[in-house]
């Protein structure tokens, strides 16, 4: 479906609503899993006026709760705040530290590039993952990607007594350094942590939206934690909020770059998941959100992809089962230091999301359990 809105902009004028000081704080936080603190913070700070409760689980996952208009349902957006990045695993006597990875990154893409450490006591630093110069060495040996134990981390220090005097300590968080930026077409959106900041700023946005709109639900927007080592705050945080609806935001591959094999090209619209590798989606929830598509005149498009998983994969296995189906955002070069967002796919997403949660009823609700039986 064509986008009435997109037809009459020129491609490179800004596209929709999108508050990017919002998206810019979103990015620029930091929160490796199990350090997602910051960022929940963040999340906080711009979804509290438009909710009217905020509760925490245990693992740090962050639930606001915009309460309907009486005994509806109860729908929850999920968005993951954690990013990928590392811990201090030694610290050498030379002053050089040593990483482990927190989730996945491609130590080929790691060479010069800056870091953060941020200490216990919070303080932060910055660093550089050095590179060593190519001068000297073999042509083999340059063609080869180094692996992460064979890297380090330069804070320009004399020694060790240096770095642990600024408080440093094996355990602390290393997390990836990028400015936000509006690129050249001010559509694109440069940032590091798209996955999944961009999903949790869906989930803030929708309810931030949904003040003052009368609608029957309850609705969650929900920011988890530890998603990328194994959808474990989904699981804890889809027991705290127990939804009938459930729908899960990510970033998926985006296909529009050199090479690419899977994924959709930025500007898609709406990406509606049939399948990933952890979760096949409700096909009549997935048949209500693409009828809305339709309605509102938005661009959206399928996707399917095996080699991930989502937040979805855990919440839709929670009790009984909840009704669950992922929809996604295109993003390059995830799992990075930088990765490029389109402000289409953002603005789209929250107006069809804004909408399914405006009609969200429990006759809507039981339509999409009978499929099932």
């Amino acid at each position: 479906m064509a986008d009435k809105d997109s037809k009459m902009v020129k491609p490179t004028e800004p596209y929709g609503d999108v508050d990017l000081e919002m998206l810019k704080d979103f990015s620029e936080a930091n929160g490796i899993s199990g350090h997602e603190k910051g960022a929940s913070r963040v999340m906080k700070r711009y979804v509290q006026d438009a909710a009217d409760e905020i509760t925490y689980d245990a693992l740090g996952s962050i639930a606001a709760l915009q309460k309907g208009s009486g005994n509806g349902p109860k729908v929850a957006i999920f968005g993951h705040l954690d990013e990928v990045g590392f811990l201090v695993k030694e610290i050498q006597d030379d002053g050089f530290i040593r990483l482990i990875n927190v989730g996945g990154m491609w130590p080929h893409l790691l060479l010069s590039q800056e870091i953060t450490v941020t200490t216990r006591e919070g303080k932060e630093y910055v660093g550089f993952i050095s590179s060593p110069p190519p001068h000297g060495m073999s042509a083999e040996d340059r063609a080869k990607v180094l692996p992460l134990e064979d890297l380090y981390v330069d804070m320009g220090v004399n020694d060790k007594e240096e770095v642990e005097a600024l408080g440093i300590r094996v355990g602390d968080t290393i997390t990836p350094r990028t400015q936000f930026r509006v690129l050249n077409n001010p559509n694109y959106l440069l940032g590091k942590a798209w996955d999944d900041r961009i999903g949790a700023a869906v989930a803030t946005d929708v309810l931030r939206r949904l003040k003052g709109v009368p609608h029957q639900a309850d609705v969650y927007a929900v920011g988890t934690v530890q998603e990328e080592v194994g959808l474990r705050g989904a699981t804890t945080a889809g027991y705290l909020v127990n939804p009938d609806i459930a729908i899960a935001l990510d970033a998926t591959l985006a296909s529009d770059v050199p090479n690419a094999k899977y994924g959709k090209p930025l500007g898609t619209g709406v990406t509606l998941s049939l399948m990933d590798g952890s979760v096949i989606g409700n096909r009549e929830l997935v048949y209500a959100l693409e009828d809305i598509c339709k309605e509102l005149g938005v661009d959206f498009a399928y996707d399917i992809f095996l080699r991930g998983g989502t937040d979805a994969g855990a919440i839709h296995k929670l009790r009984s089962g909840v009704l669950s189906v992922t929809v996604s955002i295109p993003a390059r070069a995830i799992h990075a230091h930088r990765g490029v967002i389109h402000r289409k796919d953002f603005a789209d997403t929250v107006r069809v999301l804004t909408e399914f949660c405006r009609r969200l009823d429990w006759d809507m609700v039981e339509k999409i359990r009978r499929s099932n039986q």
